[in-house]
This record gives C-alpha cells, sequence and structure tokens, in this order.
C-alpha cells in the first residue's frame, strides 16, 4: 500500500463513525452535521464514502510534509487546519466570509489556535500573514477563473522550501462532461461565475498534463501528483447499487490496487487528483 493511504482499520472507522473519528470535535458539534459527514455512516462504494477518503487523503499529504506553519485557502469548515494544529502547527484559515468561517472553527476543541483571516485570497498579502511552509487549497483552483493566477498568488505565501497542496477534480475521468483547461477560449468570461461553491461553480476542469503546465507558467514544479477516486470507492457508473453488499475492505483494496495500474489507465478511471507543488528553480522558471 502507497503510504499516501489510510489504513483499511482507519478508513473502515471514518466510515462507520464519520469524520469525528480523525476530527477533534466538541461534542456540541453532532447537532450541527446537516450532511452527515462527520457523524454519519457511509457505505461502500458511494459519494459518501468517496469524500471521507479524499478528507483523509489531504489530511495525509500535508503531515507527511511536515509542516510547521499552514495556511489553508477557501478552509471551508477549517477542519484540516483543526487537525494539524493538533500535531503542533501554526495554523491560519482563510475564507471569503467571516462569520461562517467563524462558525466552524467554533466546533472544534482547539478553536482558540485557529486564526482566522477571511477574505478574497487575492486581495491578501504576506505582509498580513506571513509567509508559511505549506500553502493548502483543497477543490478551489477548478472555481477560479485564472487558475495560473492563482498558483502566482498562492506562491508569494510559501517558503523558498515551501510547498503548495492542491485538490482538484481530475479532467481526464472517463466521466467528465465539463471542457478542460486547454478547452477554454476565454477565460476573462468566467470572472463572473467564479467563487461558487460545489459542483455547479465548477468552471472547468484541469487535466495532469494541464496542471503540470499552469504550475510552470507560474513559476511551480511538479514534486507529486497522485490520481485516485475510481468507482470503487465514488460508487459511480452504476457500482453504487453494490453498497447494499458488506465487502467494504475489498472496495478499499481495489481502490489502492488501482494505483498499480499503469498511468494512463488510471488518469481515465479516477475521477481526482492531489498535486504537490514547490517554487521551481530560478533555471526552470522560464
Amino acid at each position: 500500500m502507497r503510504p499516501d493511504f489510510p489504513s483499511s482499520e482507519m478508513f473502515e472507522e471514518v466510515c462507520q463513525k464519520g469524520l469525528s473519528a480523525v476530527r477533534p470535535l466538541l461534542l456540541s458539534a453532532a447537532d450541527h452535521d446537516p450532511h452527515g459527514w462527520n457523524y454519519g455512516e457511509a457505505r461502500l462504494p458511494s459519494y459518501w464514502a468517496y469524500g471521507r477518503l479524499r478528507a483523509l487523503l489531504a489530511l495525509s499529504e500535508a503531515r507527511a510534509l511536515r509542516p510547521k506553519r499552514v495556511f489553508e485557502v477557501a478552509a471551508g469548515d477549517a477542519a484540516l487546519c483543526a487537525c494539524l494544529q493538533q500535531m503542533g502547527c501554526e495554523v491560519v484559515a482563510n475564507d471569503l466570509l467571516r462569520e461562517n468561517l467563524e462558525q466552524s472553527v467554533a466546533h472544534f476543541h482547539n478553536r482558540d489556535q485557529i486564526r482566522i483571516v477571511p477574505g478574497n485570497v487575492f486581495e491578501l498579502s504576506p505582509s498580513m500573514t506571513g509567509q508559511f511552509d505549506l500553502v493548502i487549497a483543497c477543490e478551489v483552483i477548478e472555481h477560479v477563473a485564472h487558475a495560473d493566477d492563482l498558483l502566482r498568488q498562492l506562491k508569494k505565501f510559501v517558503t523558498p522550501d515551501g510547498h503548495i497542496l492542491l485538490t482538484t477534480p481530475n479532467g481526464a475521468y472517463f466521466r467528465n462532461k465539463l471542457p478542460t483547461y486547454s478547452q477554454v477560449g476565454d477565460f476573462t468570461e468566467l470572472e463572473s461565475r467564479q467563487f461558487k461553491p460545489d459542483a455547479d461553480g465548477h468552471l472547468y476542469l484541469i487535466t495532469p498534463e494541464e496542471l503540470k503546465q499552469i504550475a510552470a507558467d507560474a513559476g511551480l514544479h511538479v514534486e507529486r501528483l497522485l490520481i485516485w477516486g475510481t468507482p470503487f470507492i465514488s460508487g459511480e457508473s452504476g457500482f453504487r447499487i453494490l453498497s447494499r453488499l458488506s465487502f467494504a475492505r475489498c472496495w478499499y483494496q481495489l481502490e489502492v490496487a488501482c494505483q498499480n495500474l499503469n498511468n494512463a489507465v488510471l488518469r481515465r478511471l479516477a475521477n481526482s487528483m492531489s498535486v504537490v507543488l514547490t517554487p521551481a528553480p530560478v533555471a526552470m522558471v522560464r
């Protein structure tokens, strides 16, 4: 098993108990979980199991980088910041709306150790926050009209030896119906639709090859790219019907085994990417 995937025991626990199994939530948080992510059960294969694995993989990737200072952009519920603070990181959570961010952070035991910096990330600067050895942007880049500008902006917050962790849908996935980045004719036309949450706010999707090029244009180097999220986990292509059968560990083992597939096959079969970027050496920046 690749070290970035959680153990089957941990994944099964999160599917049974919800993400509260790994998040430092207060008991009162159970009353504020309308979609059942933190406390609800998820059977495999399904969107709910897929979402839990996405959260675990992002946490695993971030932990593996051993950061000291972390800045999460569009942090949503700030759960990733809360988990990383528990391991000793200094964390800063950003999101557009202060009220929503404050309400989310209030559900964690370590809420007082999570610094909040609300607002549009394009309007923030390192002079306001300092620099970080890890900047995180999960499920953000596909909502932004100018992906290259976003990466250039995030790069400003990264120390020279730091990292950016991105997660985004895989545009090469065989079920993708949206245009990919290179198929967009006018990015300016997308500006009025950016920063919207959920699937309807996806402006385009990005393939692994496109992501590498966007990163290079922003002066960044792809250190690591993980492609994952097959129908064995997500339940797509009719596989969700099989969630009535109690073979959770088998489905998870199939997902992990797919990491050994030929890259060309995996990039068509899996619907998600996790990408670690580093500032490119001067010689590599064009």
